[in-house]
């Protein structure tokens, strides 16, 4: 069995204050993109393994500290809860999403385990699977609901599936660095000190109603990243880079932690010269970065 593991950009993600056991809610609009890694997994006698290849291995875990071993194991104790055995997988990953770079790559990669688990074990309905999504990560259920788009609350557990706008041409340009979760959140509670309020927003922005958000014109007007600014901040590299972006599109901003920056474009003769101009700007192989040619949703 073998399936597509989609990367995801964060179109929109507020960060509100944590709670008494500090985590942060967040409001998010998720977009899948076209870029995928891909999984296949084969029964086995007994136990958890994974080979991984591809061209973005760097910094993948190779073994069962993998997010996708953990999705097995987190399955099959449910699943097969009280028998003496469980089945075992094998699990081959072909790496395409830059890992570590605000794209949800082991977090769709996990999604992609537990959907392929589920249509070979169908024990579990979809309320423990989603449930168990939740425990992984706060991506999973994203990529567990399979879905071009969606509004997603709290801690990503709580999602609304939405009919997607058009998919468009966008380019995700990756730097050679990725930026840890932990790090930018920790970077945005300082400057939230700083400025002397938990959350200088004041709360959850009004959306616009679904229908609005299936047009672009909508969703442009609400793209904004509350990690970016901290995270820009302590990398200045990616300022100039967001710089041409925006030039270029207004429908541009970091996805997730980071470090990749996200533009979404009307057509493919924008989408070209933008990255055109990217590439030429240093922000391409020579230096590290990598600017990816993706359509947004898909």
């Amino acid at each position: 069995m073998i399936t597509r593991c989609h990367a995801r950009v964060d179109l929109r993600l507020r960060v509100f204050a944590p709670d008494v056991h500090g985590f942060h809610g967040v409001e998010t609009l998720i977009a899948r993109a076209d870029l995928a890694d891909s999984l296949e997994i084969e029964e086995t006698g007994s136990g958890v393994a994974i080979e991984v290849d591809g061209a973005e291995v760097e910094g993948v875990p190779t073994d069962e500290g993998n997010l996708c071993c953990a999705a097995v194991r987190e399955f099959m104790a449910e699943a097969f809860r009280g028998r003496r055995s469980a089945p075992g997988v094998m699990l081959r990953l072909t790496k395409r999403v830059p890992p570590a770079r605000g794209l949800g790559g082991g977090s769709m990669d996990a999604a992609a385990t537990l959907r392929l688990l589920s249509a070979r074990w169908p024990i579990l309905g979809p309320r423990r699977l989603f449930a168990l999504a939740a425990r992984l990560g706060r991506d999973v259920a994203f990529g567990l609901l399979d879905v071009p788009l969606a509004l997603g609350w709290e801690r990503g557990g709580r999602l609304l599936p939405l009919r997607p706008p058009r998919s468009r041409p966008g380019l995700l340009c990756c730097p050679p660095f990725g930026v840890s979760t932990r790090d930018a959140y920790s970077w945005l509670r300082e400057t939230r000190e700083v400025a002397g309020a938990a959350d200088p927003a004041g709360g959850a922005a009004a959306l616009p109603g679904a229908t609005r958000l299936a047009k672009w014109d909508s969703i442009e007007s609400l793209i904004r990243n509350d990690l970016e600014g901290p995270v820009v901040a302590r990398h200045p590299e990616l300022k100039r880079a967001l710089e041409l972006l925006r030039g270029a599109s207004p429908a541009a901003a970091m996805s997730g932690s980071g470090s990749t920056l996200f533009a979404v474009f009307q057509d493919e003769a924008n989408r070209g010269a933008a990255g055109d101009a990217m590439r030429a700007s240093g922000c391409g192989e020579v230096e590290g970065w990598r600017v990816l040619d993706v359509r947004l949703p898909t």
